[in-house]
């Protein structure tokens, strides 16, 4: 290439990026020689080969939905534990908390919790053992069993065994095949990488993440105000979100169908909610005519491209026709809570 030919910053079909406002940028482009072009492609091309092999570990990334969790816990975990001789179930903070709960109310067992200074807890005053529904409950010189949702390195399973005077069993749903042994009991293997709806918005993919707006930060607007637009602009402006999807943390950004026109009241929502993000991507209103004849078809193609050009691992998507369609014309990992009965 001997000049650029690119008359604003966008995507550059030379380096195959998004030429933006910081350097090296479509105006340092314009003016660099020929060899110095030369070598910033080859930068580049150095830089989308490591990111293809980062993208090709998430190719066969597993998404596991709450019901999912619950349905392993219970069909697969339980029958492996409950003729154990068990005097009280003792939860991982936070998320082993919630198999623990499960398991503790299903075997009719006290629910546990360490505090600071190591001594084992119940999770409620009613009784020594717990809740009301402990009321009758005879303790047993049983072993306490540890719960954890997952176990990757083994290392808060076996921190917390360490601090231990009881005698114990150890369980979780699942864990890495290379760390199966860390536990006594688990009901499947779960490879790396795998991501959790229970945590998926607090934890660090989501800054490796492209997210859908409508339908998975707030509710869909209700297809009776789409067509008015002093209601729509309302609507858009005082929705609640679902707070249990707010990220935590920066997200890689957020593509959403939501036209342009409405990018002012779309920023003051996000900035009320604190949801940060790298860029916010909306569709052009010119296509709005376009998106009306095919919305499934215009939305899929729009986000899927956007998708294509960021190094986003992730997109998450609220429509399960779309997320479909994105995962086909992207070829990268589209999560669609909705739709393995999340």
């Amino acid at each position: 290439m001997e000049k650029c030919q690119c008359p604003k910053h966008g995507f550059c079909q030379y380096y195959k990026q998004e030429m933006t406002y910081d350097p090296p940028n479509w105006q340092w482009c314009q003016s660099a020689t020929p060899e110095e072009r030369e070598k910033y492609k080859l930068d580049c091309e150095k830089k989308h080969s490591r990111e293809k092999e980062e993208l090709d570990k998430f190719s066969d990334a597993q998404y596991i939905t709450n019901a999912q969790l619950i349905r392993d816990c219970k069909n697969l975990l339980l029958p492996k534990i409950g003729n154990l001789h068990i005097k009280g179930i003792l939860g991982l903070p936070r998320s082993g908390m919630f198999p623990a709960s499960m398991i503790a109310t299903w075997l009719d067992l006290p629910l546990y919790f360490l505090d600071l200074q190591n001594n084992l807890l119940p999770m409620s005053g009613a009784t020594k053992f717990g809740g009301i529904r402990m009321l009758h409950h005879k303790g047993s010189n049983g072993r306490l069993l540890v719960v954890d949702d997952t176990v990757y390195s083994g290392k808060a399973m076996k921190n917390i065994k360490s601090k231990l005077l009881e005698d114990t069993y150890s369980c979780a749903v699942y864990v890495k095949p290379e760390s199966k042994d860390v536990v006594d009991f688990y009901a499947k293997e779960l490879n790396h990488p795998h991501l959790l709806e229970w945590n998926l918005f607090n934890c660090t993919y989501i800054q490796d993440s492209l997210l859908d707006f409508d339908g998975i930060l707030c509710p869909n607007v209700p297809f009776e105000i789409l067509e008015d637009e002093e209601k729509h602009k309302n609507w858009l402006s005082n929705v609640k979100p679902f707070y249990h999807r707010l990220p935590k943390s920066k997200c890689k950004g957020i593509v959403t169908a939501r036209f342009e026109r409405y990018r002012d009241v779309t920023e003051d929502w996000l900035r009320r909610y604190g949801v940060k993000y790298e860029s916010l991507t909306m569709m052009p209103n010119e296509m709005e005519e376009e998106r009306l004849r095919d919305h499934v078809e215009t939305s899929s193609t729009y986000k899927a491209k956007h998708f294509v050009k960021s190094d986003a691992k992730f997109f998450i998507e609220s429509e399960i026709s779309e997320a479909i369609k994105i995962r086909e014309k992207s070829d990268k990992f589209v999560i669609c809570p909705e739709e393995k009965d999340g």
